[in-house]
Order: structure tokens, then sequence, then C-alpha cells
């Protein structure tokens, strides 16, 4: 009996040892593991990462071809069709695609203008540029990484993109990739619109040659209450201060971040504005881009019809698009605006929700072409060559027949001087008062 003893007093001195040194080693690895120090502040980075998978997600959705071009009978035209949307069925096949190599093949505008005019090619088309890094993470040589044009051919194995800016092509190798469903589409598509390309002050932008008949439609809207942004914005219980000017409420947060809401009453033109005061890089074309969308998303807007549409500068644009066409609120107004600085973000938007389409009831308005317009223009003092863009949009009308209820109405807007503003606008307005009017309007949004 006393061996046994000493046996057994042995194996648990020796166990409690081994447990001993166990925990040692292991209270060693979990301290020197990084792992364990990222799940110290777990919270904050699982929020992190909901907000990147979820800009990740939304840039399939928010920056989308706006514009589908072929030929038909041997003459370009705009391709469109409500039920097989030629934009929506490249977005979707991008998701499977990956891009071997990106390789820059010309810069020489004939050749640019030349591809613009190519019956081979089915041609999808951003209202502006976009960056190559949007959508893939292959390694490019130093240059311009910017795009506005994507051409698709007869072949999956590659594709061309082009920037109207400097004339440059790429040729992009794939893998995965099948756009036969998109040439179906483009082939077959009910509405195909004779175009041509026309070069204004930076871009190439359609010209209507002839009169065009427009749809307009009607939609019953929805706004969201103040309470709804700064609920989303800056919190449900942590908001410090709420004063008033000229009608306008402004919400802080604090000294940083601060939420303007629009006046109320029947004038209400429910713009809001946001800014966050934060020290920051320089944002790249890319960041931008990408952040916007994220700043975007979290004001909760209906983002089923919300497409990119612009970036100028330091702005990044975003406007609901209507049987293929960007729909302008309070006369030149989109839906959102994010601006990017050093030091703050400022978040321009309008809450008006286009919520239930109404049947279309066969209302229509013919717009002149495209030439006429420029002509009429350049009579009242706007010369072709300060002229950016040209773009038919839905001007908002209110319908008195029902509350809630616009009509969506065509016309031409026009961007100048960094402007964007209606046809009638810009005939309205008097060139002569100044000969710098361009200076003076430069940069205002």
């Amino acid at each position: 009996m006393k061996f046994k003893f000493k046996l057994g007093d042995f194996f648990l001195l020796t166990g409690t040892i081994i447990a001993f040194v166990l925990s040692i080693v292991l209270w060693i690895f979990i301290m020197t593991d990084d792992q364990h120090f990222n799940h110290i502040d777990q919270p904050n980075n699982a929020t992190q990462e909901q907000a990147h998978t979820h800009r990740t997600k939304s840039v399939y959705d928010l920056y989308i071809p706006t514009n589908s071009y072929g030929f038909n009978k041997g003459k370009l035209c705009r391709l469109y069709d409500s039920k097989n949307n030629l934009s929506l069925a490249f977005t979707k096949e991008l998701k499977n695609i990956k891009f071997k190599s990106i390789k820059k093949v010309s810069s020489n505008q004939k050749q640019y203008e030349k591809l613009l005019n190519d019956p081979n090619f089915i041609q999808l088309a951003y209202p502006d540029e976009v960056t190559f890094h949007l959508f893939t993470k292959i390694n490019m040589k130093k240059g311009n990484r910017e795009f506005r044009r994507i051409f698709i051919s007869s072949s999956d194995k590659w594709l061309y993109v082009a920037n109207d800016k400097n004339s440059s092509i790429y040729r992009v190798k794939l893998e995965k990739a099948n756009f036969s469903l998109l040439r179906h589409y483009a082939k077959n598509a009910k509405v195909k619109i004779p175009i041509k390309f026309v070069r204004l002050k930076n871009d190439y932008t359609v010209f209507y040659p002839k009169p065009v008949r427009w749809r307009v439609y009607s939609y019953l809207t929805d706004a969201q209450s103040d309470s709804y942004f700064v609920s989303r914005l800056l919190g449900t219980s942590n908001v410090a201060t709420r004063t008033s000017k000229d009608g306008r409420t402004t919400y802080s947060l604090n000294y940083y971040t601060k939420l303007q809401v629009p006046k109320s009453g029947n004038n209400n033109n429910h713009n809001f504005l946001y800014t966050h005061y934060e020290k920051a890089k320089s944002p790249t074309a890319t960041s931008r881009l990408l952040d916007s969308v994220y700043y975007v998303h979290r004001l909760g807007l209906n983002e089923q019809n919300l497409r990119f549409f612009d970036a100028d500068r330091n702005t990044v644009s975003y406007s609901n698009y209507i049987g293929g066409i960007p729909v302008f609120l309070n006369k030149q107004d989109l839906q959102a605006d994010t601006t990017f600085s050093t030091d703050s973000v400022v978040l321009a938007f309008n809450s008006l929700n286009l919520q239930i389409p109404i049947p279309f009831d066969g209302q229509t308005k013919t717009l002149q072409s495209t030439d006429d317009v420029v002509k009429s223009l350049e009579k009242k003092g706007l010369k072709q060559s300060e002229i950016q863009r040209i773009t038919v949009g839905f001007k908002v009308e209110k319908d008195n027949s029902h509350e809630g209820l616009v009509n969506l109405i065509p016309t031409y807007y026009i961007k100048a001087y960094d402007q964007w503003k209606n046809l009638a606008e810009w005939e309205k307005q008097d060139f002569s008062t100044s000969s710098n009017f361009g200076q003076q309007n430069e940069g205002v949004n």
C-alpha cells in the first residue's frame, strides 16, 4: 500500500506540472496572437467589415452603365428595352468575370472615333468616368486609370474600354465571361433611336439628329420625415443641440457632425445637408467613388433606380433613372451629391422617393434635335465650346389631381461652367452681363 501511495503522488505531481506548463504555453500563445487583439475590438471591426461588404456589393447596384448603343440597318442607335435591360445584363455578368490583363493599345483620337462608330461592337457607356479599381484589384502601370465606355465584340475572351477625355483605349483580357444574353438583348431591343456622337468640351455626347418622341411618366411619391434622417445619420440618443435659423433647423451630434433639414410647409424642397468634419488625406478617384456608396446607403433612400451620374472634381453625384434617362429634382437638383475634401465630407441629398409608378397613359413629348438645341444656346450666348455635356432628362412637375402625384416631363439638360440647368433656364441666362461669366461661376454646382 505504501508503494501505491508514492506512485499516486508521483502521477499527481507530474500531472500538475504538465498542466502548469501547458497553461503558461497557452497564455503566451494567446497573448502573442494577433487575432486575440483583433477580437478585443470586435464590435467596431464587425461594423467596418459589414460596411465594406455592403459597399462592395452596392458598387454593382449603383455603378451601372446607363446607356447602350449598337447598329440597326447600318445606323448607330441608342438601344433600350424596359423588360430586357442591356446594362443590367452586363452588370450581372461583370460580377462573375475575372480580369486577366489590362493593356493600353491607343490614345489616337481618330482611332477612338473609329471605335465609337464601329458596327462590330455593342457599346455600353457610363455618364461619366469611373475607375478600373472599382471592379478589379489588378495592378496597372502608371497613367490614367479611368474609363467611360465598354465595347463588347463577338468574343467572350476580351473587350475594350475607353476614356473620352484623352482618347485612351484599353484591351482587357477576360476569363469566365459570357455575353450571349447581352448580345441577344441588343439584337432584339424594342427601342432603337438613331444617334451620332459629337465631341463637346471634354466628352463625346449623344446627339439626336432628328426630333424624338419621349414618354411622360407619372409616379406617386413620398418623403421620409426629418427624424428618420436624424436617426440614421446622427443616432437616436446622442444629438447634442438643435438650432433654427431662417426657417431651417440644424441638428448637431457634436462640433464635427451636423444635419440641416429643409424648411417645413408647402414650399418644402426636400433638400438636406449632412456635414462631417474629419481630417483626412486627399482622396483618390477610386476612394471617392467607393466611399460615396457608403454614405448614400446610410441615407436609407429607395435605391432601386439610383445610379451614378456625375463626378466633378471632388463631388460624386447620383440620380434616379426612369426609362433609361435621369431625373432632376427642383429643376436641377440630383438625388445625392457627396463632396470630399481634406477636412470634411458633405452630403447634399433630396428625400423625395419615386414610390409607385402609374400605368403609362400614352402621353408623350417630342423634343427637338440636339443640333437645334445647340444652335439655340449659341444664339443666347452659350458657345458650344463651353458645353460640357447634354442629356435628355426628366423635369419633375406636381400633378394637382392627386396629393403626392408627380409627372416626369422629358427635356434637355445641359452642363456648362460645371452647372446643370435645363434648356429653358440656360435660354433665360443673360451672358452679356459679364464677359467672364464662366470664371465667376467656376466651381459652382
